[in-house]
């Protein structure tokens, strides 16, 4: 039995509740101090956007689409490309998932920057981790048919197909596990992720977006584009997607308490450099003492 069909009245979201469900299992494999540091970084923009909690916050970056806020959405995915029948491949482009993900746990180390920033850093790593571990968010396919690839499955239309018209809409909404209908409550979200932690554990592997990003793609690959979308494709989709946001959620504790760390061993390296400092100047003022003293 899938995970999911523990709770049959259920629909749910990739968008909305399938990135909760990844800030969830994060949090819950969080450390004490990781928490309090990232509670504190995402509530520094409450005084500018509606205040959110951490899992809430997984979202937010797909809320700015709404308000037409349009220059964050390039690092939701990243398009290796890939065909089948030998039409020449795109570049990749340069702004993507990835890069957001360096460039916004580069800006959550920057000493110099603000609170507001490290937090819109933080809402940027909760969503686009989980992006990046969606298949489709990792490829384009390249053809004939389309030349400059078919935007991770967006043109690829479905026919008769229940749960969405195309195949990437189709994984994003977990292959009929997940839909944009209702609002999940924070105790819902917990119990699907408690189930789904029991189910596929995490496991501490090495702290690599660019490696989590191609197993994703070897995912779409070898089973996204493998047609038809039947009963049995479903079925493998269902499982795939669980797993997938499983480990998302590990992923992202990991790298959340990776760089928890590190803020905190620059904080008392500063703290020892200020002590010593502050220890060389009290000697210096000794020493001018002590020759004044002997003149």
């Amino acid at each position: 039995m899938f995970i999911f069909g523990m709770f049959p009245s259920f629909v749910f979201g990739w968008n909305a509740v399938g990135h909760r469900l990844i800030a969830t299992i994060a949090y819950n494999h969080m450390t004490p101090h990781a928490k309090q540091t990232f509670n504190g970084y995402n509530e520094a923009l409450d005084q500018v956007y509606k205040p959110q909690g951490f899992v809430d916050a997984a979202v937010w970056l797909d809320s700015l689409r709404y308000q037409d806020i349009s220059w964050f959405s390039a690092m939701h995915y990243v398009d290796f490309p890939f065909s089948e029948d030998g039409t020449p491949l795109p570049i990749l482009q340069d702004i993507n998932a990835i890069w957001g993900i360096e460039k916004a746990t580069h800006l959550l180390l920057n000493k110099y920057a603000t609170d507001f920033d490290k937090g819109v850093s933080l809402r940027i790593l909760l969503h686009v981790v989980g992006d990046i571990h969606q298949p489709l968010h990792t490829i384009t396919r390249v053809s004939n048919k389309f030349p400059e690839g078919d935007r991770g499955g967006n043109l690829e239309l479905l026919t008769d197909n229940t749960i969405a018209p195309n195949l990437h809409a189709y994984w994003d909404r977990g292959a009929g596990l997940l839909s944009e209908k209702k609002h999940y409550s924070l105790q819902q979200i917990s119990m699907l992720a408690a189930a789904l932690d029991v189910t596929w554990p995490c496991e501490n592997t090495e702290i690599n977006p660019q490696q989590w990003a191609q197993a994703s793609h070897k995912i779409a690959v070898q089973e996204v584009y493998q047609f038809p979308v039947d009963d049995k494709y479903q079925q493998r989709a269902i499982k795939i997607s669980e797993l997938q946001i499983s480990l998302a959620g590990c992923h992202l504790a990991m790298l959340l308490n990776k760089l928890d760390e590190e803020l905190a061993n620059r904080v008392l390296h500063s703290k020892m450099h200020h002590k010593i400092a502050r220890r060389k100047k009290h000697n210096v003022k000794i020493l001018c003492h002590n020759h004044h003293s002997i003149m």
